[in-house]
């Protein structure tokens, strides 16, 4: 599998997420505290390089643990974990001879998705800019800032 087809094999997954991930962010902003100053995304890939990763949203601002406690229900987007079949969401498993990053793929798909939630749920929305990462700079297309239009 190259590139691109991982690529569109992880949004394939990814697209049967959106509608709970839309729900979460809603309920996210639903309650965002006055203080929050940013509502950052991490793409979290696993370290292994086989395709599987978390995405996270987590409040920046004054006291980080109260403003994030706010939203803990609400804060995992979306995550692979593995179980006796396998991984659940079925996303595409890499080797350690993947002939590209997979990693990057990873951060690169989910920001991608994460551009369509940004139209969908804060565009119009949220009061707040949105950083989207990958941990430790993983991802070619990453960091990105969604910042909401100005009244």
């Amino acid at each position: 599998m190259d590139r691109d087809e991982y690529l569109a094999a992880l949004a394939d997954v990814l697209n049967r997420h959106t509608d709970a991930a839309a729900t979460k962010l809603s309920a996210i902003l639903d309650v965002l505290p006055a203080e929050a100053t940013e509502l950052c995304i991490d793409v979290f890939p696993d370290q292994d390089g086989e395709g599987t990763f978390d995405v996270w949203v987590r409040l920046d601002g004054p006291d980080y643990f109260t403003l994030n406690n706010r939203i803990d229900a609400h804060r995992h987007l979306f995550g692979v974990v593995y179980t006796e079949d396998g991984v659940e969401p079925d996303v595409p498993l890499m080797s350690g001879d993947a002939p590209f990053v997979v990693e990057d793929a990873v951060v690169d798909a989910a920001a991608t998705w994460l551009t369509e939630l940004w139209s969908r749920v804060g565009a119009g929305r949220s009061s707040l800019p949105w950083p989207v990462d990958g941990e430790d700079g993983c991802g070619t297309v990453t960091p990105l800032l969604f910042e909401p239009t100005r009244r």
